[in-house]
């Protein structure tokens, strides 16, 4: 028994929701005080240093159970869930969270887990909680229409097997790329995140949101780019202060709020500033799609 996770689930079940309108485009806020020590997570390599990891097995909480997912992966109760059925996967080894080495990972889980589960990896720097330990999260299929959205948009083909599209009008820039061969996306995937690190002039993972939809035997993996993880006014003080720390589900259009306040106070203008700051530039984005 896990009266912690007992009382989230209860918790999660009177949660609190606004729609606010962004021009072309809606977004849900969302207000869950759960969540506030993930998104208050110390994240730098200091920080890291001086805590156990808490996704490592032996220093689960006690009530936590997990199922085993193909000898490599714990699948774990989120404990502080954003949905009703939100999972993490976890690897059974400590390593750390990078996209490059764990892409099949997240394309098998992806397709394993359809049709009632979308798969998604938040980056180092940009909304993993625990970076030094690889793990992907699980939430219902239909949790984030603004997906759906981006996947029907024009594509193009660019080879026999993958088709790829840019977003940049909804204040977010991000890279969308669909294919039904898992070799021909893992090869353009790669293909992408070093073209993106030579255009940044770095060798670091590219700050990024990553989505896995599997659907009628084809995989769309949705790529939002960052700049920064928090914006500045994550940092202000007293009444300047907005407790906002985007991470996958924030970009997809489910802000979420550990504060009465901001979930009170935040407007349309402000959702959209936040977006934009912590957003790769659309520039960036087109030099990327040249070179793709």
């Amino acid at each position: 028994f896990w009266p912690e996770f007992a009382n989230a689930c209860r918790d999660l079940a009177g949660i609190r929701k606004r729609q606010l309108s962004c021009g072309t485009y809606t977004i849900i806020l969302q207000y869950n005080p759960a969540r506030a020590a993930s998104g208050g997570a110390a994240v730098d390599k200091e920080s890291i240093k001086k805590r156990p990891c808490f996704l490592c097995r032996e220093n689960l909480p006690p009530g936590q159970q997990g199922i085993l997912y193909r000898d490599d992966c714990l699948i774990l109760c989120n404990p502080a869930p954003i949905f009703n059925r939100h999972f993490t996967v976890v690897t059974l080894r400590h390593r750390p969270q990078i996209i490059i080495s764990s892409l099949q990972r997240l394309l098998q889980l992806s397709a394993d887990a359809a049709p009632d589960y979308i798969v998604f990896y938040n980056g180092p720097a940009c909304g993993a909680s625990a970076p030094d330990h690889l793990h992907f999260q699980m939430i219902p299929y239909d949790a984030l229409p603004f997906l759906t959205e981006l996947t029907r948009r024009p594509m193009i083909k660019i080879d026999a097997f993958v088709r790829l599209a840019a977003v940049a009008n909804c204040h977010r820039t991000a890279v969308v790329m669909e294919s039904k061969n898992a070799a021909a996306l893992k090869k353009h995937f790669l293909h992408f995140l070093k073209t993106t690190q030579t255009i940044l002039s770095s060798n670091d993972e590219p700050l990024m949101n990553v989505f896995c939809l599997y659907e009628k035997g084809h995989w769309q993996v949705i790529s939002f780019l960052r700049r920064k993880h928090r914006p500045a006014a994550y940092f202000a003080s007293g009444d300047q202060r907005i407790f906002v720390s985007p991470g996958a589900i924030d970009m997809a259009g489910v802000i979420i709020t550990p504060r009465l306040a901001d979930f009170e106070n935040l407007d349309g203008d402000s959702v959209e500033s936040i977006y934009r700051e912590v957003s790769m530039d659309e520039e960036t984005l087109n030099k990327i799609m040249r070179s793709l």
